[in-house]
């Protein structure tokens, strides 16, 4: 067994592998919000540089590094990332051991599925922590154990290529990283190449290796520069993982909110004058968007997979995890808007997943006691900017939206961003109508404004109130074709914002339905300030509002009590069913939600005992590793110290002496002088030359040899002067010294005389 002192070999090997795993792990900087993520990697990464330490000192196999550097993720995770869930704030319990076993396994598929940049205060970093124990623990022990040069930057290469996988298409100067990262790795390759060759005497071949060696490193890079554009692969798309990997997510088992739209309406008697939800900081006139509803199967509006790139690099489907903040490329300050849930809105099964948001989000922060339920199942939709809740929401919930609210018009000449992403199959049964509404407008806009106008100015309101129950709710074709072709168009948000959206598709401008609200001034919203309006998309990127009140009735335009001599709508009463999900009603939704849906896993019951934040903080980033080299330094020196008493207490009287002798010997080995072995007592003192010493040798030999058989009193007395020796050898020499000769395994491993 070697000293447990590391040697210069030791500490250069580590003083590289420190700065290379720092340029590795730096490719996360898109990944996550802020840099938690590198302390916690460098915490991780100086808990394996000591594993792989204490492995190679006291030559541990390598399965046995396997095992060292498992057992500290667990002991010591707790303290890295759970300090929240762990005993005092840093001792693992069963709660942080079943997190970490769990985190270690999901953790890497809950960042593929979460959009960038993820919580950087959370549970999703422990991958840099298990890649910096990794790369501590591995790289270490490859270097000090294999020959090859470069070997050991094995590990921090892996660190790199897992980085590079596991994060953004986008990363952060990748070229400066890579240099960096190739430069580290040859310098660190050339000081191990130079340990295993003679020193050079002559200063003009050192200075000649030099120049050759910069100068081959300059060649070097000059081809990479002329020949990396034209390599296969430059300058082409980062490959990373979650550009191939789907969120696990069923948009299909939730119900279209739209379908159940007449629940707000003043004659259903039902949610119009209840409260839904209230919002606080919302500027005039701003607008709530509950949810965006782009796909039309024919038989309900729904919510697509919004395949669209809304922001570069990132992934094109549907609602996904997001972190701290989500990306937008809306510009603009963002406002703080507070919402908090009513006990209506809690209670309706089709719209409680929905997340009522202002504006483009670009965070979103729950409170609350359901506070950490929602964070894990809250799922957002660039393309839409539109998020659910899997656990639904409940009464009393806040939650607090950073956005933009800066609402879009309809611009004069307004130009499609693309073609509509809806199947034509789905909007060719407006054709006939958009052709006679359109009028004599020739371009898109005045298309639009066109079918606006004919619609709010002959058309009526109706939500199937006394007298008006044959105009029946539902937005499937068979509803709307009966919409069409009715002598004047009747019907409510869900059916005129319906048609005018497949109008637009029709006439080549996406469009969308956004079933939302404009709050009261109170800030209140109930039911008879929801509503349904239209969004297209312009050739900007943007998404333009087309409120309700462009392209539908007053409500109190009410439909002819005559009825027509001409009916059309012939097969008014056999409706499609809206979709193959029906919602449930409102009466029995308050007995169908689970009270106990959202709580955390991690909630921590009341009355648990924590240590100041200071300490804690204190405790996290500087605990780990100080408790892994005091739990060592403890181990020697109490093993030390247990030899010792033992020696002065086991046996007899002569046997103790004896032992006293050979912890002179101990001290002095440990100290740094080196006693050969097989020599006799005064022959021994000799080699310490030391007075002092020699007399004590001698005493020893005196009592062990002697005629008379020792006596308690002549042990007790020997051992009084051996710790009066001790505490001598030990003065005369520094504090490092002193130090170095308390944790040294030299003693430990030697025989004995």
């Amino acid at each position: 067994m070697r000293s447990v002192v590391p040697t210069r070999a030791d500490l250069a090997d580590a003083a590289f592998l420190v700065p290379l795993f720092v340029v590795a792990i730096a490719g996360f900087a898109t990944s996550y919000d802020g840099w938690p993520f590198l302390w916690v990697g460098l915490a991780g990464l100086g808990l394996g540089l000591l594993v792989g330490h204490v492995a190679t000192v006291a030559r541990l196999p390598l399965v046995a590094v396997a095992a060292m550097t498992v057992a500290v993720y667990f002991l010591l995770g707790g303290a890295v990332l759970l300090r929240d869930r762990a005993v005092a704030g840093f001792l693992p319990g069963p709660d942080v051991l079943s997190a970490l076993a769990r985190s270690g396994v999901d953790s890497w598929k809950q960042l593929l599925t979460t959009l960038p940049p993820v919580d950087g205060s959370g549970p999703l970093l422990v991958i840099p922590y298990i890649l910096g124990l990794f790369c501590g623990a591995v790289g270490f022990t490859v270097a000090r154990r294999v020959k090859v040069s470069a070997a050991p930057a094995v590990a921090p290469s892996a660190v790199l290529v897992a980085v590079i996988l596991l994060g953004t298409p986008s990363p952060v100067l990748p070229t400066v990283q890579g240099g960096a990262f190739a430069c580290l790795v040859l310098l660190w390759t050339s000081v191990r190449a130079r340990r295993r060759r003679r020193p050079l005497r002559d200063g003009a071949r050192r200075a000649t290796r030099l120049v050759t060696g910069a100068a081959l490193i300059g060649v070097a890079g000059a081809v990479a520069v002329v020949a990396a554009p034209v390599l296969p692969g430059a300058g082409g798309h980062r490959t990373v993982l979650r550009e191939h990997i789907t969120p696990p997510f069923d948009l299909n088992a939730y119900a279209s909110p739209l379908v159940g739209f007449r629940k707000y309406t003043e004659n259903a008697n039902q949610l119009w004058d209840q409260t839904l939800f209230t919002v606080k900081g919302l500027p005039k006139d701003g607008l709530v968007r509950i949810a965006t509803l782009d796909d039309y199967t024919g038989a309900v509006w729904g919510a697509g997979s919004g395949a669209d790139e809304v922001v570069p690099g990132a992934p094109k489907y549907g609602f996904q995890r997001v972190g701290s903040r989500i990306p937008s490329t809306v510009e603009g300050a963002s406002t703080g808007v507070v919402v908090t849930i009513g006990a209506a809105y809690a209670t309706a099964y089709d719209v409680n997943p929905w997340l009522p948001t202002p504006g483009t989000p670009r965070a979103v922060r729950f409170t609350g006691p359901s506070a950490t339920g929602h964070a894990d199942s809250f799922r957002f939709n660039l393309a839409t900017t539109a998020g659910i809740v899997t656990d639904r929401l409940r009464t009393g919930d806040t939650y607090t939206v950073d956005a933009v609210t800066d609402v879009v018009p309809l611009p004069a000449d307004p130009q499609p961003f693309g073609r509509p992403t809806l199947s034509p199959a789905a909007y060719t049964f407006v054709a006939a109508k958009t052709g006679t509404w359109t009028g004599k407008a020739t371009d898109l806009g005045g298309k639009l404004r066109a079918v606006a106008s004919y619609l709010r100015d002959n058309g009526a309101f109706s939500d199937g109130g006394p007298g008006e129950t044959e105009y029946l709710p539902g937005h499937s074709v068979g509803r709307l074709t009966s919409f069409l072709n009715a002598q004047r168009p009747v019907g409510d948000d869900e059916q005129y914002a319906s048609v005018f959206a497949l109008v637009a598709n029709q006439l080549g401008m996406p469009a969308r339905v956004v079933l939302g609200a404009k709050p009261g001034p109170d800030g209140v919203v109930r039911g008879e300030h929801v509503q349904a309006w239209v969004e297209v998309h312009l050739t900007d990127g943007r998404w333009a509002t087309i409120m309700n009140t462009e392209f539908m009735p007053d409500r109190s335009k009410k439909p002819d009590r005559v009825p027509p001599q001409q009916v059309e709508n012939t097969d008014a009463s056999i409706v499609p069913p809206p979709n193959t999900v029906h919602p449930p009603s409102s009466l029995t939704d308050a007995s169908r939600v689970d009270p106990n849906l959202g709580r955390g896993a991690g909630a921590r019951d009341e009355g648990f005992w924590e240590l100041p934040s200071y300490l804690v903080t204190i405790l996290t980033w500087g605990g780990p590793p100080v408790l892994l080299v005091a739990l060592v330094c403890a181990v020697i020196i109490g093993g030390k110290a247990l030899r010792r008493r033992k020696r002065r207490r086991t046996g007899l009287p002569a046997v103790r002496v004896a032992s006293g002798w050979q912890e002179i010997i101990d001290r002095a080995r440990d100290l740094g002088t080196a006693v050969p072995l097989g020599l006799t007592r005064p022959e021994q003192a000799n080699v310490l030359g030391d007075a002092e010493v020699l007399r004590l040798a001698r005493a020893a030999d005196a009592t062990v040899f002697g005629p008379v058989e020792p006596t308690e009193q002549n042990a007790a007395h020997f051992w009084s002067t051996v710790d009066d020796l001790r505490r001598q050898m030990g003065a005369g020499v520094s504090r490092l010294r002193r130090l170095r000769a308390a944790l040294s395994l030299r003693t430990v491993r030697t025989r004995t005389s």
